[in-house]
Protein backbone atom coordinates (compact mmCIF):
# COMPACT_ATOMS: atom_id res chain seq x y z
CA UNK A 1 0.00 0.00 0.00
CA UNK A 2 2.76 2.43 0.71
CA UNK A 3 4.48 2.25 -2.71
CA UNK A 4 1.01 2.40 -4.54
CA UNK A 5 0.55 5.65 -1.99
CA UNK A 6 3.51 6.80 -2.99
CA UNK A 7 3.14 6.40 -6.96
CA UNK A 8 -0.27 8.35 -6.34
CA UNK A 9 1.08 10.72 -4.65
CA UNK A 10 3.62 11.72 -7.55
CA UNK A 11 0.64 11.41 -10.35
CA UNK A 12 -1.34 13.55 -7.90
CA UNK A 13 1.02 16.09 -7.99
CA UNK A 14 2.22 16.17 -11.74
CA UNK A 15 -1.63 15.98 -12.02
CA UNK A 16 -1.86 19.40 -9.90
CA UNK A 17 1.27 20.54 -11.77
CA UNK A 18 -0.66 20.08 -15.20
CA UNK A 19 -3.11 21.84 -13.69
CA UNK A 20 -1.41 25.37 -13.28
CA UNK A 21 -0.27 24.97 -16.77
CA UNK A 22 -3.70 25.14 -18.18
CA UNK A 23 -4.90 27.70 -16.24
CA UNK A 24 -1.74 29.96 -17.07
CA UNK A 25 -2.39 28.86 -21.03
CA UNK A 26 -5.75 30.13 -20.06
CA UNK A 27 -8.39 26.72 -21.30
CA UNK A 28 -11.36 26.74 -21.35
CA UNK A 29 -12.18 25.35 -18.13
CA UNK A 30 -15.21 23.53 -18.89
CA UNK A 31 -14.11 21.82 -21.71
CA UNK A 32 -10.91 20.96 -20.01
CA UNK A 33 -12.88 19.09 -17.24
CA UNK A 34 -14.55 17.70 -19.82
CA UNK A 35 -11.37 15.97 -21.70
CA UNK A 36 -9.92 15.24 -18.31
CA UNK A 37 -13.06 13.15 -17.04
CA UNK A 38 -12.66 11.44 -20.14
CA UNK A 39 -9.71 9.87 -19.13
CA UNK A 40 -10.66 8.75 -16.10
CA UNK A 41 -13.61 6.85 -17.86
CA UNK A 42 -11.01 5.39 -20.13
CA UNK A 43 -9.46 4.51 -17.51
CA UNK A 44 -12.16 3.24 -15.49
CA UNK A 45 -13.32 1.27 -19.35
CA UNK A 46 -9.67 -0.43 -19.36
CA UNK A 47 -9.34 -1.59 -15.40
CA UNK A 48 -12.65 -3.16 -15.83
CA UNK A 49 -12.14 -4.87 -18.99
CA UNK A 50 -9.01 -6.64 -17.26
CA UNK A 51 -10.34 -7.27 -13.74
CA UNK A 52 -13.44 -9.06 -15.30
CA UNK A 53 -16.22 -8.36 -12.84
CA UNK A 54 -19.68 -8.31 -12.97
CA UNK A 55 -21.48 -4.07 -12.99
CA UNK A 56 -23.07 -5.02 -10.08
CA UNK A 57 -24.73 -1.33 -9.48
CA UNK A 58 -25.94 -0.72 -6.07
CA UNK A 59 -27.80 2.20 -4.80
CA UNK A 60 -25.46 3.05 -2.03
CA UNK A 61 -22.58 2.98 -4.59
CA UNK A 62 -24.34 5.36 -6.99
CA UNK A 63 -25.07 7.89 -4.02
CA UNK A 64 -21.20 7.41 -2.82
CA UNK A 65 -20.18 7.75 -6.12
CA UNK A 66 -22.36 11.23 -6.67
CA UNK A 67 -21.12 12.31 -3.73
CA UNK A 68 -17.74 11.73 -4.28
CA UNK A 69 -18.04 13.10 -7.60
CA UNK A 70 -19.81 16.30 -6.79
CA UNK A 71 -17.45 17.30 -3.84
CA UNK A 72 -14.38 16.57 -6.55
CA UNK A 73 -15.57 18.53 -8.99
CA UNK A 74 -16.24 21.54 -7.00
CA UNK A 75 -13.42 21.37 -4.86
CA UNK A 76 -11.63 21.05 -8.55
CA UNK A 77 -13.28 24.09 -10.51
CA UNK A 78 -12.33 26.51 -7.81
CA UNK A 79 -8.97 24.94 -7.21
CA UNK A 80 -8.45 25.26 -11.22
CA UNK A 81 -10.30 29.06 -10.71
CA UNK A 82 -7.73 29.85 -7.94
CA UNK A 83 -5.04 29.22 -10.13
CA UNK A 84 -6.74 30.89 -13.09
CA UNK A 85 -7.02 34.27 -11.39
CA UNK A 86 -3.73 34.58 -10.33
CA UNK A 87 -3.28 31.97 -7.42
CA UNK A 88 0.22 30.94 -7.12
CA UNK A 89 0.78 27.13 -7.43
CA UNK A 90 2.81 27.44 -4.40
CA UNK A 91 0.38 29.09 -2.55
CA UNK A 92 -2.51 27.56 -3.67
CA UNK A 93 -1.51 23.34 -3.88
CA UNK A 94 -0.40 23.37 0.24
CA UNK A 95 -4.02 25.01 0.60
CA UNK A 96 -5.50 22.48 -0.65
CA UNK A 97 -3.52 20.03 0.95
CA UNK A 98 -5.03 20.73 4.22
CA UNK A 99 -7.88 18.41 2.63
CA UNK A 100 -6.50 16.03 3.90
CA UNK A 101 -7.50 17.33 7.33
CA UNK A 102 -11.08 16.67 6.63
CA UNK A 103 -10.66 13.27 5.59
CA UNK A 104 -8.17 12.06 8.91
CA UNK A 105 -10.96 14.31 10.53
CA UNK A 106 -13.81 11.86 9.23
CA UNK A 107 -11.78 9.14 9.40
CA UNK A 108 -11.56 9.00 13.13
CA UNK A 109 -14.86 10.29 13.51
CA UNK A 110 -16.80 8.00 10.99
CA UNK A 111 -14.64 4.62 11.37
CA UNK A 112 -13.54 4.88 14.67
CA UNK A 113 -9.65 5.28 13.41
CA UNK A 114 -7.24 5.35 16.81
CA UNK A 115 -5.90 9.26 17.51
CA UNK A 116 -2.85 8.63 18.35
CA UNK A 117 -0.49 11.13 19.68
CA UNK A 118 1.95 10.70 16.78
CA UNK A 119 -0.87 11.06 14.35
CA UNK A 120 -1.90 14.00 15.95
CA UNK A 121 1.54 15.43 15.84
CA UNK A 122 2.21 14.25 12.42
CA UNK A 123 -1.35 16.29 11.66
CA UNK A 124 0.07 19.31 13.25
CA UNK A 125 2.95 19.30 11.53
CA UNK A 126 1.77 18.91 8.00
CA UNK A 127 -0.96 21.73 8.35
CA UNK A 128 2.07 23.95 9.71
CA UNK A 129 4.19 22.95 6.84
CA UNK A 130 1.23 24.10 4.70
CA UNK A 131 0.38 27.20 6.10
CA UNK A 132 4.12 27.79 5.99
CA UNK A 133 4.46 26.96 2.59
CA UNK A 134 1.35 28.94 1.62
CA UNK A 135 2.84 32.13 2.88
Amino acid sequence: PIVLALVSLIFYGLGAFFNKVAATDGVYFPLFLMIVNLVYVVMAVVIHAQERQPLNLTPRMIGTAILVGSFGAVGYACMFYALRNGGEGSVVFPIVGLGILVSVGLSFLVYREPITGPRLLGLAMAAGSIVILSR
